[in-house]
């Protein structure tokens, strides 16, 4: 429809349709319509199709099963910054300080999974969090949970034997066990300097599958920067 003349804002794709999988039609898209957005959605295990199609011009991805109210925030997000490249504001920023940093919800290692949950647990409205970072009484970052984590954790307690949903858990906050985020928290999150240049950042978040990476000045965190927010500034030089 796209080649033939039909004009769409946002466009989602899942990686694996039959015929022409998600990256080969995003290149396609890419080809005829540029400025259109596209939202992949990948079932794999790793990231690796996700971070693919975001240097082959994706705005965003999703791990399935995502939830419906996530990808319809996805989608505006990804409308929103269709309207601003029909309007782009020409300045060339090549340092993570310098581009808007997004906020963070951080707990201490001693905080129960409850907390974390209710942090996760928004209203509507409300921007998506995904993670929550785990920092030590210097706000130096230790490690990170995610909403992945939280169900996994709820699942092994009370259902190991069918997979469970981020909208199940919000309606059983009962089912995750009494744990600190000490005992489920990742290792120490891969951070970046505020100095740092966007296309070194850019470079670490492919390396490492990350979709977003704690910005760092004097070893303390001070904000967060989105992998989609570095190849926009950039305009496709990293390749």
């Amino acid at each position: 429809a796209i080649k033939y003349g039909g004009g769409f804002d946002v466009v989602v794709l899942d990686v694996k349709m039959p015929g022409l999988d998600g990256v080969a039609a995003l290149g396609e898209i890419k080809k005829w319509a540029p400025d259109t957005e596209v939202i992949m959605l990948t079932g794999h295990a790793t990231l690796e199709s996700g971070t693919q199609a975001m240097r082959k011009g994706a705005y965003d991805y999703l791990m399935k099963p995502c939830d419906i109210e996530d990808l319809v925030e996805k989608i505006k997000e990804a409308h929103e910054a269709e309207e601003i490249k029909r309007h782009p504001v020409l300045w060339p920023r090549k340092l993570v300080r310098e581009i808007a940093l997004h906020p963070f919800k951080m707990l201490h290692p001693e905080d129960g999974l409850s907390k974390a949950l209710e942090i996760m647990s928004r209203e509507e409205g409300e921007e998506s969090i995904e993670e929550v970072y785990v920092v030590d009484r210097e706000d130096r970052p230790l490690g990170i949970v995610t909403k992945r984590d939280l169900v996994n954790e709820a699942q092994s307690k009370a259902h190991p034997d069918f997979a469970m949903e981020w909208s199940q858990l919000l309606q059983h906050p009962q089912w995750l066990p009494q744990k600190t985020m000490k005992e489920v928290m990742r290792p120490q999150p891969l951070a970046t300097q505020a100095n740092a240049y966007l296309t070194d950042a850019a470079n670490q978040m492919i390396v490492h599958n990350l979709r977003r990476m704690p910005v760092v000045r004097a070893a303390k965190m001070i904000g967060v920067i989105k992998l989609e927010d570095v190849f926009q500034y950039l305009n496709h030089e990293i390749e």
